[in-house]
């Protein structure tokens, strides 16, 4: 029997995400440099920001469709759908990253439209409150489901940790 893990616990398991996206986005920047060769101005434009998307996207649908990434596995935390104890089909998982984009993208429209780019606190604040004001709306919710989960038909479930004893 599995159990909805804490929203605390999923938003730990979500930093951690974050730490082992980051090396996945160091080596697809990489990769992008060296194939398309972009001059040394400081912004690599939209190209770059749409592959960086295309890689996030493709790395959480691959791992999601599967049940779990490296971090949710760290956590003992499992997707699958909704009230069945199958992982996500890969349309779901595609669906459930692009939901998900509502915990930063609004911040980041936000910081954009208003020119907050140049005032880093103001624009970290702006990002921190879309993000916590996000899982708030899990906190409220009966089930602690993140609107990401509740549109596309998935859930987030606790494994129960066995420890096994080795013979002799």
């Amino acid at each position: 029997m599995s159990t909805p893990p804490p929203v605390r616990v999923r938003i730990a398991c979500g930093i951690y995400e974050g730490l082992l996206l980051f090396g996945v986005l160091a080596g697809a920047g990489l990769l992008y440099g060296v194939l398309m060769r972009p001059s040394g101005s400081s912004s690599w434009g939209w190209g770059f920001s749409v592959f960086t998307l295309a890689v996030t996207a493709i790395y959480f649908s691959w791992f999601w469709s599967k049940g779990e990434t490296l971090a949710m596995a760290t956590w003992h935390l499992r997707l699958q759908r909704r009230g069945e104890a199958q992982p996500p089909r890969p349309a779901q998982a595609l669906l459930r990253f692009a939901i998900s984009l509502l915990a930063v993208l609004p911040a980041l429209a936000a910081i954009g439209w208003t020119g907050l780019t140049s005032q880093k606190a103001a624009a970290w604040t702006v990002l921190l409150v879309n993000v916590l004001g996000y899982a708030l709306l899990a906190r409220l919710h009966p089930s602690r489901q993140f609107l990401h989960d509740l549109v596309s038909g998935t859930e987030m479930v606790t494994l129960r940790r066995t420890i096994q004893k080795r013979p002799g």
